[in-house]
């Protein structure tokens, strides 16, 4: 019998406005930039936006590997490929206003629920199941998610939400299943998983003995239909756990 649903968080259940990534990226950089100089550590917009790039290479070296870090760390990755560190890493308070001015430039350019996505989870809520997300954070952390679900009055539907940054282990890590199951009170073969990444979420899933559905759609990260269950858009969703 299922008992409870668990959801992948972007492009399943949230995605970027159109302009939203670049925007973010570049208000990040411009407020860390602003910041370093208020500090009389001289840097310009070029070597941030290639410390950034570079950054971004470690981190994916890093998620190959199923682990995570938090944002503090990704920061702190940051001033280091700048040369800076030593000058900012002694001081907690700086270090704050620098993970703050990195984290929260999103909540000004807020992402946009996929259509259907309040719609389908009230209805999953209202049939009683337990609901929970399940997200492999990058650059955003789970913190600032959880305050976007609020936003986007969707956190209200899930009593349990699982960030890797905050758990340190990615997708499809099985721990990063079986934590979140352990934390609904449900065993894998009562549970489903929905998600848009074949490996990550389809693979992932499946090796804990959960169900799972592949959310295939122009944006997601497979867009093409995979052997198993598929769906193309979120309401086909109902009809289809009604079978389970």
């Amino acid at each position: 019998m299922l008992k409870a649903v668990t959801f992948d968080l972007w492009n399943t259940l949230i995605t970027e406005r159109p302009d939203g990534l670049g925007w973010t990226k570049a208000e990040r950089l411009r407020r860390i930039e602003e910041i370093l100089r208020g500090e009389q550590i001289a840097v310009n917009p070029e070597e941030i936006n290639r410390a950034y790039a570079a950054m971004g290479e470690r981190l994916q070296a890093l998620w190959k590997t199923q682990r995570d870090i938090g944002v503090r760390a990704q920061v702190e990755w940051l001033l280091e490929i700048l040369g800076v560190g030593e000058n900012v890493l002694c001081s907690d308070p700086l270090m704050e206003r620098l993970v703050e001015a990195y984290t929260f430039p999103i909540l000004s350019e807020l992402p946009i629920p996929l259509d259907g996505a309040s719609e389908v989870l009230s209805n999953l809520d209202a049939r009683g199941l337990r609901m929970a997300i399940i997200c492999n954070t990058g650059r955003t952390p789970g913190k600032i998610l959880r305050l976007i679900l609020g936003h986007l009055n969707l956190a209200k539907y899930f009593s349990v939400q699982t960030f890797s940054d905050e758990v340190c282990l990615r997708k499809p890590h099985p721990e990063v299943f079986e934590r979140t199951l352990a934390a609904l009170g449900v065993q894998s073969s009562e549970a489903l998983h929905v998600g848009d990444t074949l490996a990550a979420d389809i693979a992932g899933a499946l090796g804990v003995g959960m169900r799972a559905v592949h959310f295939c759609h122009e944006r997601a990260a497979n867009p093409d239909p995979a052997d198993g269950q598929t769906i193309f858009s979120l309401p086909e969703l109902l009809p289809l756990i009604s079978l389970h």
